[in-house]
């Protein structure tokens, strides 16, 4: 087998993501690999060989890549998640726009407190969760970082809801309450669809890393 025939076993073996990127290191490595063989007097097809069977048999390899790469993008996509449970500060804005002054009403009605708190707390966990899943994520329990980062998604589903009803309180109590409130929409969603897209990824490279 010649080394443009590996690669092109190996690319079939391999994930979709990544794979140019690792195609790329291991072709680098075997010919360079093969070239030493050649400086040492043997053939080019000799060099391959022998490089290659250094290299070791395409199924271990095919396996070990693929756990690498799954692993790699777990780290990456619970930093992600980490990075959009942070930013979800700015959506829940309305918590001390409602609690310092000039707040709309004199008294908090009850509601809009147990909302608050639920929108808060609901927002830590997320928080929490997703810094679990980003230190699982470097850890041999790599993959228990999916089911950790779901956690977070659906805490900050539930902080997101919170916040919605919250706003829409907030309007009905009081009225002239300025339309900016409105422009965190965008933010939130844009948390929501990066966390939910880091738990989708992470979940699909579970798979592969239970493999191990």
């Amino acid at each position: 087998m010649t080394i443009a025939e590996y690669l092109a076993e190996l690319a079939r073996r391999l994930p979709r993501t990544g794979r140019r990127r690792i195609l790329a290191e291991v072709g680098e490595h075997l010919h360079d690999s093969a070239s030493r063989y050649t400086s040492g007097g043997l053939s080019r097809v000799a060099a391959e060989a022998a490089a290659l069977r250094d290299f070791g048999p395409i199924e271990v390899v095919a396996r070990r890549l693929a756990l690498e790469s799954g692993i790699r993008e777990t780290r990456i996509a619970t930093a992600l998640a980490v990075g959009a449970v942070a930013f979800f500060v700015f959506p829940l804005y309305v918590v001390p726009e409602n609690t310092l002054p000039p707040a709309p009403w004199a008294e908090k009605p009850r509601d809009v407190l147990i909302l608050q708190i639920v929108a808060v707390v609901l927002w830590l966990a997320a928080g929490v969760f997703a810094a679990v899943s980003a230190a699982l994520a470097w850890t041999r329990w790599c993959r228990l970082a999916a089911p950790v980062l779901i956690s977070a998604l659906a805490a900050i589903a539930g902080s997101a809801v919170a916040s919605a009803v919250l706003v829409e309180r907030w309007f009905e109590a009081a009225p002239a309450a300025p339309s900016w409130p409105l422009l965190s929409a965008p933010l939130a969603v844009g948390c929501l669809v990066a966390c939910g897209a880091a738990g989708g990824w992470t979940r699909s490279r579970r798979d592969l890393l239970l493999q191990d």
